[in-house]
This record gives structure tokens, sequence and C-alpha cells, in this order.
């Protein structure tokens, strides 16, 4: 187990949606914050103006000191909805851009913002979003060719509730291992991906700030997976068993000490 100060005092996360910050790490983001660690955060796809404006109150609600973002679109989770109507350009849609461009992107903003550990989507892509596998590839390409010495954390989840989401798809009649708009990525397959060593994070401090931003993410919430529907629903005490516990995984490691 480890604390939040075993983190560095400057932390970027990258996410690939605007609300991944707040209902896939709100809880993690107002802790840290009132532990005192600067939080800023990358968002690759906004979306527009209103979405964009709800982004920035909930990270105002988390406490981040500073809010980026990149102007990708976001991708279907499924290749049966890219064909319906295509409304965003194929070539800005996260998991349809080459993991190189995204990566070079990334890196710009890193070395501006210069932070000291970087923590961002599971290599599962959290619940099965083939957007966040796709940003986890390439923040971690950004990483490797950085010069600066940056720690990497991926989100973690338990893995039973990782494999209960992948079920619960398939008894919908979904492919779990034909996702994304072109249909390349496994969610079953990059499960079994996962390295690196596990931390947990004591993140139950920051469940009211996370229920106060989530409110800003009513629509995205009500149009969720059903695990998330089904968390969201249900009052603090008992979020604090799934969500009170923040759990990140350290992929690289640092021998310099970080402050």
């Amino acid at each position: 187990m480890t604390t939040s100060h075993d983190l560095p005092a400057k932390i970027l996360m990258v996410f690939a949606h605007a609300d991944d910050e707040t209902l896939l790490a709100g809880a993690l983001v107002a802790h840290l914050v009132a532990e005192g660690h600067e939080i800023n955060i990358l968002c690759l796809s906004p979306g527009e103006d209103d979405r964009y404006r709800r982004l920035q109150k909930a990270c105002d609600e988390l406490g981040v000191t500073k809010l980026e973002t990149l102007r990708y679109s976001d991708g279907e989770m499924w290749p049966e909805e890219a064909a319906v109507g295509e409304v965003n350009s194929l070539q800005s849609k996260i998991a349809l851009v080459p993991v190189s461009d995204l990566a070079g992107r990334i890196s710009g903003r890193v070395r501006e913002l210069a932070p000291q550990a970087i923590v961002t989507h599971s290599v599962y892509g959290d619940y099965g979003h083939p957007d966040h596998a796709s940003v986890h590839k390439a923040v971690a390409e950004s990483i490797s060719t950085s010069p600066l010495p940056i720690q990497l954390y991926a989100l973690d989840w338990p893995r039973w509730m990782v494999r209960m989401n992948s079920r619960l798809m398939r008894l919908g009649r979904m492919d779990t291992r034909r996702m994304g708009p072109d249909g390349k990525f496994n969610f079953d397959l990059s499960i079994s991906a996962v390295k690196g060593e596990s931390l947990s994070i004591d993140a139950s401090g920051g469940l009211p700030a996370r229920r106060v931003a989530s409110k800003w993410y009513s629509r995205e919430i009500s149009q969720g997976p059903l695990v998330m529907r089904m968390l969201e629903k249900m009052p603090l005490r008992l979020q604090r068993l799934f969500l009170g516990r923040a759990r990140l995984r350290l992929l690289n490691s640092i021998d310099s000490e970080l402050e």
C-alpha cells in the first residue's frame, strides 16, 4: 500500500475525454489536491463549447491547477456505431489517430508543464474504451522518449470488476474482441497485458468533491456503461467500497529522488 505522500508534488493527468477526469479519477484528484499536490490535466477530446464548459466547471470543483486540451474527437466503442453516421472526421478520432502522432502532441504539453509524474488510462481502456487504450499507448510512448525524469502511472481497477464489465457487454451481444470505430481493439486480450507494480491509495476523502463535480456530467452518466450507472447511483457510504481506494500501476521506475 502507498499514500499520496509517496507521489511527486507535481502531477499531470492525461485523459481521453471530458468527464474521465471526474468519473474515473475524481476522488483521487480531489484527494491529492487536498494533500498539497499540484494537479494539471490534459484532455485530448474536450468536446464542443458546452462540454468544454462543463469540463472546466468539474475541474474547478476538483481543485485542478491547470487544464490543457487538444482538439481530437471521441471515437465510438463499436464499429457498428461508427457506420450509423459520421459526424467527426476520421482523422481526428482518437482511436484512429496513429499512436506516434498522439504521442508527439502529448510530448509537447509534457515539456511545457514539466510534471514529475503522469497518471493516465489503463492499458485495457478502464471499462474497455478504445480511446482510453490509445491514450495509454501514446502517453507511454511520449514518456519513453522524454529527457525528463517522469514516473508513469496507469489507472487500475479490480480485475473482477473489469471482467464483469466485459461479461455484461458479451451478454448484451457485443463483441468485446472487436471494438472501436475500426473494430481493431480487443478488450479481452488487453486485460491480460497488465504490467507494473500495483499501488493503492485511500482517496475516500475526495469522494464528496467527486460527487459535486460529477453533476456536470449527468448526461454522460445516463449514456454510460451499466457498471458506471450503477456506481453513480450509490450513496457515498457505498461508493467508498468501490471508488474510495484509488488503484495505480507504476509502469516505470525513476532512480533519482523525487521531491
